[in-house]
């Protein structure tokens, strides 16, 4: 076992699931990042295509301007993995990747260091972007029942603002995604891991469906 995979501890198992966080060096990416960002992953690990339980997470920690988003001192690139990839993920530090970006600034992110971070149980997940093949709210609000039923996850559903955003074939989403956020609350420690694990719905690879703790169901709509 690597000095890396040991931080999570000996007894975490080859398929328990964590994060994998790498520090990022750039300036500015374009706002629609996800599908270049998968495209220029997937080339550096071709692997990634073949791995169903590896999910790209949504950039957290940039802000918005000018048509980019701008990097800020503690953005991170996050896969969530099992603990048998990340010494194979790893291999990502001190590459760099062009996310794009507009007016004349350089989408150069250069990726720095990693570091490994247990998923965290907390009553209240939140996803950025959920795709269930539905753009009515009601349709989608039953299919996330539906699913959640499925693998057994009890909680309240709070389905915030509709979003679009390129799919790809390769991720197993060809053409325009359409969904919804989605905080889940009232969640028991074991089924908000559980979500974690397993996320809801498709394109895993594109940051959709993918859950991460949440302080409040506060002005979910908003997000």
């Amino acid at each position: 076992m690597s000095a890396l995979a040991s931080a999570v501890g000996d007894t975490t198992e080859a398929n328990e699931v964590v994060d994998v966080l790498f520090a990022l060096r750039g300036n500015a990416i374009a706002t629609d990042y996800a599908l270049p960002l998968w495209q220029a992953l997937q080339a550096s690990l071709p692997w990634l295509a073949e791995e169903p339980d590896v999910s790209i997470l949504p950039l957290a920690r940039v802000s918005q301007g000018q048509g980019n988003l701008f990097l800020g001192r503690h953005t991170r690139l996050e896969l969530r993995l099992p603990q048998r990839l990340v010494d194979a993920a790893y291999v990502l530090c001190g590459l760099s990747l062009d996310l794009g970006a507009g007016a004349d600034l350089s989408g150069t992110v250069e990726i720095c260091s990693a570091s490994l971070r247990p998923l965290r149980p907390a009553a209240v997940q939140y996803s950025s972007f959920v795709t269930l093949g539905h753009s009515a709210e009601a349709e989608f609000v039953d299919e996330a029942k539906r699913l959640l039923d499925l693998i057994g996850v009890d909680c309240q559903l709070v389905c915030g603002k509709a979003r679009t955003q390129p799919g790809d074939e390769i991720a197993g989403m060809e053409g325009t995604l359409r969904g919804f956020s989605l905080m889940l609350h009232g969640l028991t420690r074991e089924d908000s891991l559980r979500i974690q694990r397993t996320g809801l719905g498709a394109g895993r690879k594109l940051g959709c469906g993918i859950f991460v703790p949440h302080k409040s169901v506060v002005a979910v709509a908003a997000n």
